[in-house]
Formats: structure tokens, sequence, C-alpha cells
């Protein structure tokens, strides 16, 4: 703790302030303590960050979800009080008595192999409870991690979610630390999953165990190319260690360990672990290196093992203008002098400051396998393994998975290679366009199709429009920070648009380009607008529902819902629509009166949750269930858990009297009465994303990891 400055403050809300502890991207650190004597850890939000809409909007969010986690066994910092609408929101946690593990290993060198193992069974209870909130840490570092007594903390879970999309890193942003963020934090930006804290865990294992960092130190562009071409030094592991700090650190996200793979791999159980986190479970019997000073002098490893020092977030702007056009023909990788190359030839952009900067990624790859599938089974309606597209991961992090075009014979797939990729029934490309970003799941009509660009954060920054044949027909610029995939309203082309929170609406653009209405919605959409019999429903950062015409997007009325209410869907005659606050759950009539509201403590996800109508009930689906609402009332009619492997999981998509879903790499099909009736192993890993299967007569196409499995569904 440090004294004081005449500037910090002397109360935070209830709380008197005792000292600084530290500060970071979001903002200052204060050790305070509350009447009953109670101390905290008070994270104050800096001012350029607490003047923009959207991170409150965020902030606020995150806080929200990050009060759900913490307690006994979570091994988390727990999260006690915030002020979101403070003039400097800020957030307090339950201070934690004991060094970081940055520090602990500067000062006494690497964890003897027990302590390892026990550090490594504590985080993956951590990461699980995290993630069974709808979270990603996002930051998983040495320096978020404090050592206590009886077992480490992990802190600032979810928080830094909330710098994304701001006015600082709205151009594109990696957010995390360099050094520990994943392969495919680097590639996607912003795009996330529960598999990049597991990557970040591996590193922060090897640190623990071998005193230094695992890729090595240097400008940040090598580093981060270090960890996009594997090259990982991790020699002073013990050998021990080795197979699960490799297990986690794997380039594909599908194959990295889950949370509760690394408790067991570590040799624990929630009793052993207890049992072994006892006062001194982490103390090391290092000797002093020679010559090493005595008293309050730090002693330092050896080169390479410091953690970064922007401390809590690694920011690289970049906007499509930034990136030469570059052609690929060959499927084959980029070798690393490429990469290099590319860096020091304008592909890369470093930021002001020493923070960061990008690496530009071979844009091709559209390889397919074709492999030969298992035996089906003789269950009707089970599938078999047809074959792989691949396109180096879907683009976007929710919507279909792909289009088809309206007679079913192609199938467009949308990819992080920046192409929009047509395939064949046959799993072989068509066409392929590069558009020059990162496309998401595209809309086929009979017109063409339409797509939209990622920008970075969690929107769109460019609406295309292509002909059958792949080619471009126009584009449009478009500040969509909350829109991935255009919804097709007759001939009309909907997309929600909106640069911040503060203000948005709904466009309807019509086949040759032209805006044929745009309608203001007050604060942003939330999502994307859903149309059903002619009314276009959309979610907002205004708290609200708002209904609107489609064919000429004349405002209906409004509704009062939830904080930053999300995308609604009609089923039957109710709208059921998830939001942020103490009631996550609404329920609307068709004029916007209010029938139902309720809280949940399963679901989590607020205003991401995606629900779909089916036999007159309200489904959605989590990391473990899927669910059922009466749409009437609320009430639950069925839930069921799912037992597959990882956390990963897509929104549901109905077919016929079928609900489709997949968890890691396992796809469900579910009846009306919540019973399970078959499921089957996608080939290609887990997606990242929820993006939901598409189902066309036999057929069913389901995201992985790197692209698009189909599945041929057996006739019965």
């Amino acid at each position: 703790m440090r004294e004081l400055h005449e500037t910090d403050p002397r109360t935070i809300g209830p709380y008197t302030v005792l000292g600084r502890l530290g500060s970071g991207g979001m903002g200052e650190v204060y050790l305070a303590e509350a009447r009953g004597g109670l101390r905290l850890a008070v994270k104050v939000v800096r001012s350029e960050h607490a003047e923009d809409r959207t991170f409150r909007a965020r902030f606020r969010h995150e806080v929200r979800a990050a009060q759900s986690v913490g307690g006994a066994g979570t091994y988390t910092a727990r999260v006690v009080d915030a002020d979101t609408g403070a003039v400097r929101p800020w957030m307090a946690t339950e201070f934690v008595e004991g060094p970081n593990l940055r520090d602990a290993v500067l000062d006494g060198g690497p964890l003897p192999g027990d302590a390892v193992r026990l550090l490594a069974a504590a985080l993956g209870e951590a990461l699980a409870a995290i993630h069974a909130k709808g979270l990603v840490h996002r930051d998983l570092k040495p320096s978020n991690i404090l050592l206590a007594a009886d077992g480490p903390r992990v802190i600032d879970f979810g928080i830094v979610r909330a710098l994304e999309g701001t006015a600082l890193t709205r151009t594109g942003v990696v957010v995390g630390s360099v050094g520990y963020v994943s392969s495919e934090q680097i590639r996607n930006g912003a795009h996330v999953g529960p598999a990049c804290d597991v990557f970040s865990l591996g590193a922060v294992l090897a640190y623990a165990a071998g005193g230094r960092e695992p890729f090595g130190e240097g400008q940040d562009s090598v580093v981060l190319l270090r960890i996009l071409t594997g090259d990982v030094d991790l020699s002073a592991v013990p050998e021990r260690d080795l197979p699960l700090v490799e297990s986690c650190l794997r380039d594909d996200p599908g194959a990295r360990p889950t949370p509760a793979d690394v408790v067991a791999a570590a040799g624990h159980t929630a009793r052993s672990l207890r049992e072994g986190l006892r006062a001194g479970w982490y103390a090391t019997d290092a000797p002093a290196a020679p010559g090493a000073p005595d008293g309050d002098e730090r002693w330092m490893p050896e080169q390479g093992s410091r953690e970064r020092e922007s401390r809590v977030e690694y920011v690289a702007p970049m906007t499509a203008a930034d990136l030469p056009t570059v052609v690929e023909t060959s499927p084959r990788p980029p070798s690393r002098r490429r990469l290099l190359g590319l860096l020091g030839g304008g592909a890369g952009v470093v930021a002001a400051g020493g923070l960061g900067g990008w690496l530009l990624l071979d844009s091709s790859d559209g390889t397919v396998r074709v492999t030969a599938g298992p035996t089906p089974s003789a269950a009707s309606g089970t599938p078999r393994v047809g074959w792989q597209y691949k396109v180096q991961g879907l683009g976007g992090k929710r919507g279909p998975c792909a289009a088809l075009s309206p007679d079913g014979k192609r199938l467009y797939v949308g990819g992080t290679d920046g192409s929009l990729h047509a395939v064949g029934l046959d799993g072989l490309n068509v066409w392929q366009t590069g558009l020059g970003g990162e496309v998401m799941p595209p809309l086929a009509t009979a017109d063409g199709v339409y797509c939209l660009l990622f920008d970075g954060q969690e929107g769109a920054s460019k609406l295309c429009a292509l002909s059958h044949a792949g080619k471009v027909r126009w584009t449009k610029p478009l500040a969509a920070a909350n829109s991935q995939f255009p919804v097709a309203s007759g001939r009309l082309v909907l997309v929600s648009y909106g640069e911040s929170s503060n203000a948005g609406g709904v466009r309807a653009y019509a086949p040759d380009g032209s805006v044929r209405w745009s309608t203001s919605t007050g604060a942003a959409p939330t999502s994307e607008p859903m149309v059903a019999d002619g009314v276009v429903y959309v979610g907002t950062f205004g708290d609200e529902v708002r209904a609107l015409d489609a064919a000429n997007g004349k405002r209906l009325w409004t509704a009062q819902a939830g904080p930053d209410t999300g995308r609604p869907t009609r089923v039957a005659d109710a709208l059921v629509v998830g939001s942020g606050g103490e009631q996550t759950l609404h329920g609307l009539g068709l004029t916007g009166a209010r029938r139902w509201q309720k809280s949940d403590n399963q679901l989590g996800g607020g205003r991401y949750l995606t629900w779909v109508a089916f036999g007159g009930l309200a489904v959605t689906a989590s990391d473990y269930q899927l669910v059922a609402l009466r749409p009437a009332d609320g009430s639950t009619a069925w839930t069921l858990q799912l037992a597959g492997e990882g956390i990963q999981y897509s929104d549901p998509t109905v077919s016929g009297g079928t609900v489709y879903l997949r968890k890691g790499s396992m796809l469900y099909g579910v009846n009306r009465r919540g019973r399970q009736t078959w499921q089957q192993r996608a080939e290609g890993g887990a997606a990242i994303g929820t993006q939901s299967p598409v189902v066309h007569g036999n057929r069913i196409y389901v995201a992985t990891a790197d692209g698009i499995t189909a599945l041929a569904l057996k006739k019965s």
C-alpha cells in the first residue's frame, strides 16, 4: 500500500480510503474500510471512461454479472458493492491479504511442484465459476491472481470487457496482456470465448512453474508473433507439469481442456484442494541468488520473466483502411518470415506509448476436407458426418452459422479470413469473394447475399451486397456497434445502427442499396431487430422495446423492459426478452403491455440471451442446459441438462418438431417435451461463438472451431 496523493479521494461511497493499492488502464485502486472494519479493494474508473456512455452501460452490466460470482470454493474475489451511476463509477471487492503471483515469483522464484498443481486446480475452479455465469475473464495474468493463505483469488473477472467499444478503443482492439492473450484474441480482436481464458491459464502456470514468461520478452509485436506461431519456451517448466501446460496452450481452442479438465489433470478434487490450501501452501524454498542483497531488495529471476509494464490491457488500434490489399490463392499458412515482413513493411500498426501492434494474417484458406463419416445410428433422425469446410473460423459471435440460397443448393459462409464463401452441397468451393474484413453471418434472399463486416468489437463497419455469383453489387459504410447480421423483411434488408449506446436506430435497404426508411430509436439498439407479421421489434440501451411498421419504419409503440434490453422474440401472442438488472426476463403483449417479469439466477446472459419459439414455448440455451418458458406467465415448462464436454454452446434452432443446438463438439436434438432424442459429435472442434445450426431438408450445418461441418440427417 502506498500513501494517498493530494488529489486522491478520502472517501468512496460509504467507505474510508486508507491508501493506494495501484492503478491500471481501468482506473485507480484504493484500500478502503467499511464502518464495521471490513477492508475492501475499491477500483475507481478513470474520468475518460466515466464520460463514455457505452462504457457506463457495459460497466453496469459487467458489475452486475460479476456480483453473481464468488463465495466459498470459487477462488474469486467477491464483488461486495458498486456505484455504477457515480460521477466516477467504482466497484469494491473483498480485500485479499497476500502478494500477487507475479510478485511472489519475482521475490521467491518458481513455485514448488505441489504449489503449482494446487494453483492450477484452484484457478480451474475459479474459471469454471466465472464461465458458469456467462462471463469470460479476458485478462488472466499473474498480477490478477492474489495468493491468500487459504488459496489464490482471481480478480478483475469480466470487468475488462467494459473497455471494449468505448471511444478509446472503438476502432478495433485486442484486450488482454501481451504474453497472456490467446492466438484467437490476436486474430479476431475482441472476439473471445472461455477457451481464451484456458490459454491464459496455461501461460500463467508456465510462469509459476518456470519463473519466466513462456513467450519471452521484446517488442509487443514480436511477443504476439511468438504466440501466433507457437514459438513458446517451456524449457524451465518441470517435466511433471508440462502435459497440462502444453494442453492449455494449444492453438486450436476446441482442443484445449475445460476448467474442469484442468482440475482433474492437476490431480485434485474439491476436497483435496481445500485440504491442500493451508497457510504456506505457495512458499518457495529457492535459495538466494549469488550476490543477492539482503533486506527488502527483490530477488529478480533471469531476464524474460517480467510481466508487461502496461499492466492491465493490451490495446492495438486498427481499422480496415489500415490494411494493405493482400491476395493469396494458396491454402498454405503464412511463414514466419512473411509475417515478420508484413510487420516491417507497413502491415502492422504500433500504438502510441509503446502499446502494441497488429499482425496481418494470411487471408486465404477455404480448404475443404471430405471425410468418410462414422456408421450412422439406426435411430431415426440421427446425423452422420458428411464434410467440413474451413474458413479460419466463422466471422462474428452470434446469428446463424451460414445462409442457404433460396433453392437450398448453395451455402454461404462468412469467415475471419475476410471472405464470403459459396459452398456446394458436396462441400466444395463454388466461389470466394474477398471483402476486406471479417465477414459475419450472411443473409441470402432471392435478390442476392448480404453480410456485415466485423468492426473489431461487437458490431459492424460496413454492409455488403453480392450477387449469387459472388460479384459485389454495392457496399454501404455503417456504424453499427451492436449489430452482427442483417435481417430480411420481404425484399428489404434491415440493420440496426448506432456508433455508441447514446443514439441509433433501424434502417431498411432496398435491393438496389437505396434506403427505403431509417427510424431513430433514441438510445441505440442493443442487438439486431426481429421481424414478425409486418412488425419490427428491437431492444435498446434506453431500457425499452420499440415496435416499428416494417413497411415504412413508423413507430407503433414503445414499452419499458429492463436495463439494456436485448433482442425480443415473438412466441405466440407474446414477446419474450432479456435484459440487465435484477429482473432479467420480461414478457410483453403484442401492443407493448407488460405481462410479467422475473429474475433468473440460472441462465445468466441478460440481454445476450437468444430465444426461439418452439411448440408454443420460448426456448433458450446456456452453457449447461436448455430451458423452455411459457410465454403467458414466464413459468418454466421444462429444462434439460446438457452433458457434453466443454462450455461453448450454440443458440438453438427449430426445424419441425425438433430444436437443435450444439454444446462443445456435440450436436443435440430435443423434442417438444424437452427430451433428448439423439446426439452426435460434429467434427472440427468446438466453435467459440454461439452461432446457431442451420437445417434444410435432410441436412444440418453446424459451426465448428474453424468453419462449418455438414451432417446428413438419416430419413426415417
